[in-house]
């Protein structure tokens, strides 16, 4: 039986394996010089925010919702201040177009 959840589960795959798809290209468009470690820390970036995601709004629905926008606030914040960080990482190197 396919219920909501294997439903948005598979959503969630697709739409993440487009987000890898289109990653590849922008770093190509970009002209940015992406080694192993610099993918293995964009996929990890995407995993936590897919995870904070997904925690705050399972929080959410499980009828806490105090909770559950206090960690998407919180982690709104830290995703930015990371994807900032990862940003300043990843245009550092040879072979930036400017």
């Amino acid at each position: 039986m396919i219920s909501n959840l294997v439903f948005f589960a598979f959503v969630t795959g697709l739409l993440s394996g487009a987000v890898i798809i289109a990653a590849i290209f922008w770093a190509k468009d970009l002209g940015l010089h992406m080694t192993w470690w610099k993918w293995l820390l964009s996929a990890i970036w995407y995993g936590l925010l897919m995870f904070l995601l997904f925690a705050g709004f399972t929080f959410i629905g499980e009828g806490e919702p105090a909770a559950g926008w206090r960690t998407l606030g919180t982690s709104v914040f830290v995703m930015v201040v990371m994807g900032a960080g990862l940003i300043r990482l990843l245009r550092k190197g040879p072979g930036i177009k400017k």
